[in-house]
Formats: C-alpha cells, sequence, structure tokens
C-alpha cells in the first residue's frame, strides 16, 4: 500500500522507480495477502501512473498463491439478509476479489514484457487459476470484463494460439458457465453471462471477416462450431422446461446471428457447415431450442428455412427408438409473420418438405372449420405441382403432405358435403392424381427434350415411383371420373381402361430387373388396389402400408404408418 500510495506518481523520475522497482523485487511477495483495498489500487495504478509501475505491481501480485487466498470462501455468496453476518461480508468480499483478479488476469495478459520473462509468474498465475470458481463472477462484473476486452484486445484473440490467451479465453468461458469445472453449481446469472460473450465472439469474428483481417472460412467454421458445442454442454440455471428451452433458444441465436454479419458467400457456407453439425451430432442435445432460435435470428429466410429443415431432420433422426411425435416440433417452430410469403416459397425451392408439413399442421390446429381444411388442401396442391424432390433424401416427405391431403379429402367427400364444396375437392385430386403420373415417370419431362421423351433420368428413387404409381392407381381405380367416386366399399370393381393401363404398368415394374428387388412391395399394392372392400377413404391407409415396407426406417412418417 505504502508503495502504491507514494511511488507511483504520474510525475515520478523513471529512474527513481528504476531503483525502486529493483530492490522491491527482492521482497517475499509470495506471502502477500491481497485485500480489496490492494486491488483497488491495482486499477488507479492501471489508469493513472506510469507503465513501469503497473508492470511491476503486476508481477508482484502474479507472486500471489491466489488459491490459498480465496480458499476460505470457494461457493458462491449466499444473498445477503436485512442484517448481514461476518461470515456473509467475507464470503462477498471474496467474491469481489475473485472479481478483481479476473480483471487482473484481462489487465496483464497483454503485456508482453511479463509473458516473456522466464519461468513467467503470469503465465503460472494462468495456469492455478483455472481452478478457481469463475464462474461465480456476477453479471455486472463479468460485461465490465468484456468491456475492457473488447476495448484493449483485437479480436482475433479468439484465433490466437498463444497459451497466455488461450488460459485467459478459458477463464472467461468458465466465468461465463459455458466450460464449467465438474459438478459446478450454475449461477443465477449465468444465461445473461454466456449470452454476453457468446455476442462478443461473433463480433469479434463478424469484424475480422469483413474487415479482411486474415481471417479464413475454415476458422470461422471452426469457431461457429465450438459456439455451438459449447451451447450444446451449457446448463442453463433455469429449472423449468420452457425456460430452459427458452435459454438455449437465446444462446443459440447468439451464435447464428454470425451468419447475419459475414459476406453473402461466408455467410452461405456457414449455414451450410451448421446442417452438417446437426446431421452428424447425434443425440442428446438441445434441438428443438435451436429451430425456434432460427426464425428470431436469421436476417436470410434461405439460411433460415434450410437450418430449421435440418433441426427437424435430426430430431427425428436422432430421436432413438422411442415413438417421437410432431408435438414438440409444433411447438417449437416459429414462422416469421412478416415474411410468411417469404419463407413458404424458399422452403418449396429448397426442398424444406418437413418444415412446410409443420406448417401445415400448424394453420390446420389455428382454426377448426372446413373452410380452413378446403384452403389448406389447395394449398397442399399448389405445393404438389411446384416441387420435385431433389434426390432419395426429400422424396418421402412428401408423403405427409398427401396422407394428409387424402385424409382431409375423404372427410369432405361425404354425402353430407355439399356440390361446391365436393367438385373443389375431387378437382383437387384430380390434380394430384395427375402429378402423381408426372413424379413417377422414369425420366423428367421438362424443356424440349423431355418434351419428346429424352429428358434427364429423374433423381428420384425406384421405391418412390412405386410408391406415386400404386397411389395414382388406386385413385384412378377409385375415381373412374370427376362425377362418379367410391366412397363406399362394394362387392367388384368396375376397372375404366385408364385403371386397368395403369395397373398394368404397375404390376409389369417388377419384371424390370431394377425394380425386382420391390417385388413384395408392389404385389402387396396391387392386393390392396384390387380388393373391392377398399374405398377411395383408404388412400391414406395404401400410403401406410407402402410407407412400411419402403420406408420403414423414417421416423417422420410415425405419424402417417
Amino acid at each position: 500500500m505504502h508503495y502504491c500510495e507514494s511511488c507511483t506518481s504520474p510525475h515520478t523520475p523513471e529512474h527513481l522507480l528504476y531503483l525502486y522497482h529493483t530492490h522491491l523485487r527482492s521482497l517475499p511477495w509470495g506471502q502477500l495477502h491481497p485485500d480489496t483495498q490492494l486491488m483497488e489500487q491495482l486499477f488507479n495504478v492501471e489508469r493513472g501512473s506510469p507503465k513501469s509501475c503497473f508492470l511491476f505491481l503486476g508481477e508482484v501480485l502474479c507472486q500471489v498463491n491466489w488459491v490459498s487466498v480465496l480458499s476460505d470462501h470457494l461457493q458462491a455468496p449466499p444473498p445477503l439478509p436485512t442484517y448481514p453476518t461476518l461470515e456473509d461480508a467475507g464470503a462477498q468480499e471474496s467474491h469481489t476479489m475473485l472479481v478483481y483478479l479476473l480483471y487482473m488476469l484481462v489487465f496483464l495478459a497483454k503485456e508482453e514484457h511479463i509473458l516473456s520473462q522466464p519461468d513467467s509468474p503470469l503465465l503460472s498465475l494462468l495456469v492455478q487459476s483455472s481452478s478457481l470458481p469463475w464462474q461465480q463472477v456476477d453479471l455486472s462484473s463479468f460485461q465490465g470484463v468484456l468491456g475492457y476486452v473488447g476495448a484493449h484486445y483485437a479480436p482475433s484473440l479468439l484465433l490466437s494460439e498463444d497459451p497466455a490467451l488461450q488460459l485467459l479465453l478459458t477463464s472467461l468461458r468458465r466465468a461465463a458457465g459455458l466450460q464449467p469445472l465438474p459438478q459446478e453449481v450454475p449461477h443465477r446469472e449465468d444465461t445473461l453471462k454466456a449470452s454476453a460473450l457468446v455476442c462478443w465472439s461473433v463480433r469479434s469474428l463478424a469484424a475480422l471477416e469483413q474487415g479482411g483481417g486474415g481471417v479464413g472460412l475454415a476458422a470461422l467454421e471452426a469457431q461457429l462450431e465450438a459456439l455451438l458445442e459449447s451451447v450444446v454442454t451449457f446448463n442453463p440455471p433455469e429449472a423449468g422446461l420452457e425456460q430452459r428451452h427458452m435459454a438455449f433458444c437465446r444462446l443459440f441465436g447468439d451464435a447464428l446471428a454470425l451468419l447475419n454479419g459475414v459476406g453473402v458467400s461466408t455467410g452461405e457456407a456457414l449455414a451450410a457447415r451448421v446442417i452438417a453439425w446437426l446431421d452428424r451430432k447425434g443425440r442428446g442435445f438441445p434441438i428443438l431450442p435451436l429451430l425456434t432460435a432460427c426464425s428470431r435470428c436469421l436476417a436470410s429466410v434461405r439460411h433460415m428455412t434450410r437450418i430449421m429443415e435440418a433441426c427437424i431432420t435430426a430430431y427425428f433422426n436422432h430421436a432413438g427408438e422411442e415413438s417421437v411425435g410432431w408435438g414438440p416440433v409444433l411447438a417449437s417452430l416459429q414462422v416469421p409473420e412478416l415474411t410468411v410469403d417469404d419463407f413458404l416459397s424458399e422452403s418449396q425451392s429448397g426442398g424444406s418438405f418437413l418444415t412446410l408439413y409443420a406448417f401445415i399442421l400448424q394453420r390446420l390446429n389455428s382454426e377448426y372449420t372446413a373452410a380452413n381444411e378446403r384452403r389448406t388442401l389447395g394449398l397442399i396442391n399448389t405445393w404438389t405441382n411446384q416441387v420435385f424432390p431433389s434426390g432419395p433424401a426429400d422424396e418421402a416427405k412428401l408423403f405427409l403432405w398427401w396422407h394428409k391431403a387424402l385424409s382431409l379429402s375423404a372427410e369432405h367427400l361425404t354425402p353430407q358435403a355439399g356440390p361446391a364444396e365436393g367438385s373443389g375437392v375431387v378437382l383437387g385430386l384430380s390434380r394430384l392424381q395427375t402429378r402423381l403420373l408426372q413424379l413417377g415417370e422414369e425420366r423428367l419431362n421438362s424443356g424440349l427434350l423431355g418434351a419428346i421423351g429424352l429428358g434427364k433420368r429423374s433423381p428420384v428413387s425406384n421405391r418412390f415411383r412405386v410408391v406415386v404409381r400404386s397411389l395414382g392407381a388406386f385413385m384412378s381405380v377409385q375415381m373412374p371420373s370427376e362425377s362418379e367416386l367410391r366412397l363406399q366399399p362394394g362387392s367388384d370393381l368396375q376397372l375404366s381402361e385408364k385403371a386397368q393401363q395403369m395397373l398394368a404398368v404397375l404390376e409389369a415394374m417388377p419384371s424390370n430387373k431394377q425394380y425386382a428387388e420391390l417385388e413384395d412391395a408392389v404385389n402387396k399394392a396391387v392386393r390392396f388396389i384390387r380388393y373391392p372392400g377398399h374405398c377411395l377413404g383408404d388412400g391414406p391407409r395404401l400410403l401406410a402400408l407402402l410407407a412400411n415396407l419402403l420406408y420403414p426406417d423414417l421416423r417422420y412418417l410415425h405419424a402417417i404408418r
């Protein structure tokens, strides 16, 4: 204290300071037991004294056994009662000392003079401090520390391979609750502290990318994935399921904001990295909060729909053997109200068919009326005519749409339905049947070559063609014409010429060697279609049968099985 009060004046000649420091370094500073007053002096010296005074005091304090200094109060300070006890005051002082120590490390970690010394005491202190309970630092103090870091360190701090800076970042992450010690109790402000650190990280990375700071795409991708992983392992202090969901949602949103702050091409690459990360992540992490975060933080509707689709896919793919339903997805998915048309259009063009199915269910749940169901039917038919699966990964998602369309159509095609309502539903089914015929073709019929039968080979799988041709044949049997529908089962079937042709094509498929392995599914579909005890309302059952036979591993199809 005497040194701080008497020898650190800005007007003290540098040669005198050199003499002071040379002689004072020989004292046994390791026995020093700092208190809050001494640490406050460090702040004063850092702000208003010669740099050599600050460096000397930093060297001295690095030699202190801080684990011993803080060992009496390593637990979080309890809430102060109306009349604080001596024990409470001691715990409060220990917390203050912990905050001061974190500030001190941040002050000194940028000083090469101290770090470059042989057996640097600062590096030793950074290693020792890894066992300190940084998580107990309060939000206000942590925000102050981050503010200092943002003002005095370059954004490239995150990418530094320097051991001292890596240790400093570890301490900051632990203070934020993103890298806690084993069995450490969460701090009540951990979610807000973690959010502050993730936001600072994102700002730093965006500044590096936009400022041409030499950061490569691979480094950005690795940093984004590290942020997502840190959120996954985070343990929110909130107790309720909804509160924990929103805590994860906030942190995922903070991390995904990086996609908004970088260039277009970089944003595309980062979105692809998030999707790949979701695909391989596996079970046991909060997927649904990430789904909610997409619509809240992503500025690009394209990024939003693609990552949403990946979230829903991962939710079902990694659900294990237990039965999972669409309820949690519907509760977590939020369609942006201001850009709903762009959202739906981008979902169609980007193949986000599960996302659109969730939108269909949300729409039906929002209004239980026949008019809303008919509007939804029209929407499904419009989408079906506008989309084409990009390959086997997307194709089975359309079964969910068609199952819902067939179910709703059967409910509206009753003897009680009026002619106007019924005719609209029948027209929709006719269009669906026509589209199924197109989707079942071996080659694409678009373009000039497609018009003459020489288009590119369709990207869909053989089993998908079995499904759409079976469904199309079933509809041709049950709908001989728009004015003649089989709404009730009968004792025999009167097949139209068109129905006979479509059944013949379906029955002949196993004779082609590329469909030979699908013979069992084709035969069962044909028996189902030819059975006179089935009527138009059994279309969803046929679709469920084929899904079970040909796509048994897709858990998102459990809703129609």
